[in-house]
């Protein structure tokens, strides 16, 4: 027993010296979806130095199912089932709690033993792929001729190779490419779309899992597609083997820096402080002299808006559809905005191990089928874009909510939706609907078990952006705000159309606009997207004026602007700015 035991711990030292700690790091991919550039952080790993071989194995499991036999060879003709069996009994021989629920495949993310990698971790531990000459120094792999099936012969006589019988790569780690193709914990999905910018773990379901790296039959030529594939998880092949990874304890991050804000605030010469012909908010005293002025400024919008009080009894809401937009588990609801009327939205929730309560990102828009970027059964769905927020949200960690506009739900079209808002709420104008609507809808969210109420966030496009910025100055539940392309201006763009503010404009005491209502927001951040369509350097007025009120709350970093100069559509940058700053806030 002694002895036994003594081997045991001679084993597990062993074992630990081969596993190599693969530091944090990022690599960038286009998503499929949004058609944006992520940059995918992996967080610090362990992933051993070569694949798992047969000796490590048959010591293991008692067995050797391999086709090409030797103990340093790698261990191949293993399904992905074998592969996660093998890392749970391996954790258990050394003490450690196993990670793979063996019925269904599933990971537990709070243990502490021996797993597959995901496709993230391995793209991250073996870098871009090599050039020719470094590849074949580095790598057991097949011929780049593919005119001749007799080109096989030599290579499936003679089979695998030895572990570590070619040059290491950077991260010290051998076979990376070539020798066996290796299992990684995910299921494939032929459509790129990571399911999270840090330590995404891939799709929730599949038929497939994903391999890696190549066979040493595997053609060096133009058909090798990036040496990325997949298997059924229960086919077994010569081909195919695995190596082993270990989760470290979370301590590395990536903190951002004090001047971040300063990306924020790089208004043009000429547009620096000057609120040109804006009322100000703030000329004289500080907070008690504004929370005044903030309540004479919420009366009049209240009055414009024709808003209602808001509704103190519990949103009605009910479940009409489930859907599964790659990545996310999603939900369509239906909340009830006032007597008989029901407006749409949809929850997507990200992965969530720990359980914890999530932050919030609430995405106003036409319909929820671009915002989600999937086909939900609305009227607005379109092909792959940088508009599909909620989706891009729920990459970031959050609990995404898209929400549609009355305007698509309570009429055949904006005129009938805004006809039927004159017979049934007279008084009200499209704006104020809204607004009321988002305070049920919020009501509804605040329900959510798995929603952190103090980390609520918006952020809307073009009509979206109006609907932020009106949401966020009557609710202090959203606790940040971005919008993007609206007209900050109440000249800017078309708020004189009756599903709007109609005539209303025209009647508007002197000195109205909506620099007081990014005042109302104070000192809760707000962000403004510009692009030279409705918002450019003009609206840089509208920022100015409102950080007046920032300032005297002693956060004037709190609000700031960004101009991608490129038109209406925000930009891929235009979008990472945006995530950025509610990652700040909220994250």
């Amino acid at each position: 027993m002694k002895l036994f035991l003594l081997l045991a711990l001679s084993a597990a030292f062993a074992t630990a010296a081969e596993m190599v700690r693969i530091p944090q790091g990022s690599f960038e991919v286009t998503d499929q979806i949004t058609t944006l550039k992520l940059r995918v952080t992996v967080s610090a790993f362990e992933l051993s130095a070569a694949e798992v071989t047969q000796r490590e194995y048959r010591e293991v499991t008692g067995s050797n199912p391999s086709i090409y036999r030797g103990d340093e060879r790698p261990v191949e003709n293993v399904s992905w089932f074998d592969a996660i069996r093998f890392t749970n009994q391996k954790s258990l021989q050394q003490g450690l709690s196993p990670c793979y629920d063996l019925a269904t495949g599933g990971r537990r993310y709070a243990c502490t033993g021996y797993r597959l990698p995901t496709d993230a971790e391995w793209i991250r531990a073996a870098g871009p792929k090599p050039a020719a000459r470094e590849l074949n120094r580095i790598a057991n792999l097949g011929d780049s001729s593919t005119t001749s099936l007799a080109i096989f012969q030599p290579a499936l006589t003679r089979g695998t190779l030895p572990v570590k019988s070619r040059a290491p790569g950077p991260a010290g780690l051998y076979d990376m490419w070539g020798n066996v193709w290796e299992w990684c914990e995910d299921w494939y999905d032929p459509v790129l779309s990571p399911d999270a910018i840090r330590d995404p773990r891939g799709p929730l379901d599949g038929l497939m899992r994903i391999v890696h790296g190549g066979s040493f039959v595997t053609t060096t030529g133009g058909w090798s597609r990036d040496y990325r594939s997949s298997m059924e998880p229960d086919t077994r092949s010569r081909y195919t083997g695995f190596r082993l990874a270990r989760s470290l304890p979370a301590g590395e991050s990536a903190e951002a820096g004090r001047e971040w804000w300063r990306a924020y605030n790089q208004a043009p010469a000429g547009y620096q402080n000057g609120i040109g012909g804006l009322s100000p908010l703030l000329e004289n005293g500080g907070i008690e002299v504004w929370r005044k002025h903030a309540g004479v400024i919420r009366a009049k919008w209240t009055a414009i808006l024709g808003l209602p009080a808001p509704v103190t009894t519990p949103a009605a809401a009910r479940l009409i559809r489930q859907i599964h937009p790659r990545n996310f588990a999603g939900q369509i609801y239906q909340v009830e905005t006032s007597p008989g009327s029901w407006e749409k939205l949809c929850v997507l929730r990200p992965r969530n191990p720990s359980g914890k309560p999530l932050p919030v990102v609430i995405v106003p828009f036409y319909d929820i089928d671009l915002p989600v970027g999937a086909d939900s059964g609305g009227r607005r769905m379109g092909t792959a874009s940088v508009d599909a927020f909620a989706y891009t949200a729920a990459q970031h960690g959050y609990i995404a909510v898209a929400v549609r506009w009355f305007g698509e739900n309570d009429g055949e079209y904006y005129s009938e939706a805004s006809a039927n808002l004159l017979l049934n709420h007279p008084g009200i104008t499209g704006l104020g609907k809204w607004i009321a609507d988002s305070r049920r809808m919020i009501d509804f969210i605040e329900t959510l078990p798995d929603v952190d109420r103090s980390r609520i966030g918006m952020f809307g496009h073009s009509l979206g952006g109006k609907m932020t910025l009106y949401a966020a100055a009557f609710d202090p539940r959203i606790r940040a705000a971005v919008s993007s392309e609206l007209g900050v201006g109440l000249k800017m763009s078309n708020y004189e159309d009756y599903w709007y503010l109609g005539d209303r404009i025209t009647t508007a005491p002197p000195g109205t606009d909506q620099h007081e209502l990014i005042g109302l927001m104070a000192p809760r951040p707000f962000l403004l997207i510009g692009g030279d369509k409705y918002d450019g350097n003009e609206s840089w007025r509208y920022i100015n004026a409102a950080r007046a009120v920032y300032r005297a709350y002693g956060k004037p970093e709190n609000v700031g602007m960004f101009n991608h100069h490129t038109g209406h559509t925000p930009t891929e940058e235009a979008v990472r700015m945006a995530f950025g700053w509610l990652d700040h806030f909220l994250q």
